[in-house]
């Protein structure tokens, strides 16, 4: 049976959402990958990230939350014109 699980949420640019669950054996598998997701969430290119640590019985051992700015929308470039 697992005993830890490590979930991360986030919201993306295009207004879809994405998520994943790694269930594991111990809690020290469960940290270390929980410290990855939590690594690619500090920089990533979505507006939000929520990476949690839970137990099987759902209780919450670590959590994080990171937001991101949009990028600002590019500027159109205007072709020269010939005369």
């Amino acid at each position: 049976m697992k005993e830890f699980f490590v979930v991360r949420f986030t919201n993306r640019l295009d207004g879809t959402c994405g998520d994943l669950c790694h269930p594991f054996d111990t809690e020290a598998e469960a940290l270390t990958d929980y410290f990855r997701e939590a690594g690619k969430a500090v920089d990533s290119t979505h507006l939000t990230d929520s990476v949690s640590l839970l137990t099987k019985e759902g209780f919450e051992i670590r959590h994080d939350f990171f937001t991101h700015e949009a990028p600002a929308p590019e500027e159109p470039v205007e072709e020269p014109t010939e005369e």
